[in-house]
């Protein structure tokens, strides 16, 4: 399967998932790929990697990730056999609103670069969370049971 992380910003938040997903956050800092303003602008599919699992990983920025979600699900409705079904998740972690501001501030010519430093800044404020949501979600399609329980569950013992 296609996996494509669709988020506001494709070189920010949708990359950090999407190298959470695939286990590599700790290349987030030295990817090119991380806060490239140039590729955000071509708003294009970004290849991430293969997973262990044999997933495809792909990222993307969209100003409205749902509707990206839609589209896909309208184009699947009418082909009836896809050999490698495309599966787009959007990403939407709260606390990141403030990067997709600044990606588009980053665009601005002169003062583009000072606002691109600030995105990277505060997407790096969030990683874990990002990294996180992408390993929670390679979990829930992988079928692996999450590592942690859940807070307030009780062990019971027969």
């Amino acid at each position: 399967m296609n996996l494509l992380f669709v988020a506001r910003t494709g070189v920010y938040e949708a990359l950090t998932v999407g190298l959470g997903y695939l286990d590599q956050e700790e290349q987030l800092e030295n990817s090119s790929t991380f806060g490239n303003i140039d590729l955000e602008k071509k708003a294009e599919l970004i290849y991430l990697g293969k997973a262990p699992d044999g997933n495809e990983v792909y990222c993307v920025g969209n100003k409205y990730p749902d509707i990206v979600v839609r589209i896909n699900e309208e184009i699947k409705s009418l082909i009836d056999n896809i050999e490698n079904p495309l599966k787009v998740i959007p990403v939407s972690v709260p606390g990141t609103e403030s990067i997709y501001t600044l990606s588009r501030l980053a665009i601005l010519p002169l003062l583009g670069s000072y606002f691109a430093h600030l995105a990277k800044s505060v997407t790096l404020q969030h990683k874990d969370e990002l990294v996180s949501s992408g390993k929670t979600l390679r979990d829930s399609i992988t079928g692996k049971a999450a590592a942690k329980p859940l807070k307030g569950a009780r062990h019971r013992t027969y």
